[in-house]
C-alpha cells in the first residue's frame, strides 16, 4: 500500500491490494451480475445525460448486526474479505477522512459499478447519513486519454455554494472557487473521501473503447 495523496478530507492509496488478490478480485467483478442504474426507473442520482451505469450487488460489513437490508454479509469468503479488511486498517491509519470505526461509523456498504463510453456521474454531494465514502478502481487497465477522472471539488460554503439542485445534483454555477483535485482512475488506486465535499465522474472517453471503468465504491454509515 503506497500513500499518494493525504490531506484532511481525501487520502489516495496505490497498490491497496497484493497482485495476487488485486487479480481474484477483477475475476469476481467480471463474474458478477449487473443490471443499469435506471432498471427500475429513472435514478434521480444521474442526469438525463449521464448515460446508464451498471451496479451489481452490494455487500454490508455490518459487525453490530445492525442493519436490516438486502445484500450479502461480511465475511463473504471470497476476496472481498480482503478488501474490506484493507479499507478498514486506511480508515483507522487516517482517521481524520471519515472518522473512527465503532464511534463516526459503525456499518460499511459497497457495490461493485461498471461506466461504459459515454457514461459520467454529475456534480453531487453524498447524503448526511454517511461520514464518508470510497471509491476503489479494479479494472486490469486504464488510459490517460479514457476519461472517467474522480474529481473532487474545493468547497466554500461561505461563498453560498452548498445548496442542492435539482435531484441532489449542484447546478453548474455552484463551483466553489472552480478547481478541483483530479484522480485518474489508476488500477489498483483507492481513494478515500470525506462527508460533504462535492464531487463527480468524468465521462469515460470513446478512447476506451471496450475498457470498462469498474470500481468498488461504498460508504461509512453513521450510527
Amino acid at each position: 500500500m503506497k500513500l499518494v495523496l493525504a490531506g484532511p478530507d481525501v487520502v489516495v492509496v496505490d497498490d491497496l491490494l497484493d497482485q495476487a488478490a488485486f487479480a481474484a478480485l477483477g475475476r469476481q467483478l467480471a463474474d458478477g451480475r449487473y443490471q443499469s442504474v435506471h432498471a427500475a426507473g429513472w435514478d434521480r442520482a444521474w442526469r438525463p445525460g449521464d448515460g446508464a451505469p451498471l451496479r451489481g450487488g452490494g455487500v454490508y460489513y455490518d459487525p453490530g448486526d445492525s442493519l436490516d437490508r438486502p445484500g450479502a454479509r461480511y465475511p463473504t469468503s471470497s476476496v472481498v474479505d480482503e478488501f474490506v479488511d484493507a479499507v478498514r486498517r486506511l480508515t483507522g491509519e487516517h482517521p481524520q477522512v471519515v472518522g473512527a470505526e465503532g464511534a463516526e461509523w459503525t456499518a460499511m456498504f459497497l457495490s461493485p459499478w461498471l461506466y461504459p463510453t459515454g457514461s459520467a456521474l454529475s456534480l453531487h454531494r453524498d447524503g448526511g447519513g454517511y461520514s464518508g465514502a470510497f471509491t476503489y478502481f479494479a479494472h486490469p487497465r486504464w488510459g490517460v486519454h479514457w476519461g472517467g477522472e474522480l474529481l473532487l471539488l474545493e468547497d466554500d460554503p461561505s461563498a453560498g455554494h452548498s445548496a442542492l439542485g435539482t435531484a441532489g445534483w449542484l447546478v453548474e454555477d455552484e463551483v466553489g472557487s472552480g478547481l478541483a483535485t483530479c484522480v485518474f482512475p489508476r488500477p489498483n488506486r483507492l481513494v478515500l473521501v470525506g462527508p460533504g465535499r462535492p464531487h463527480m465522474i468524468g465521462r469515460v472517453d470513446p478512447n476506451a473503447g471496450d475498457h470498462v471503468r469498474t470500481t468498488l465504491a461504498g460508504f461509512f454509515l453513521r450510527p
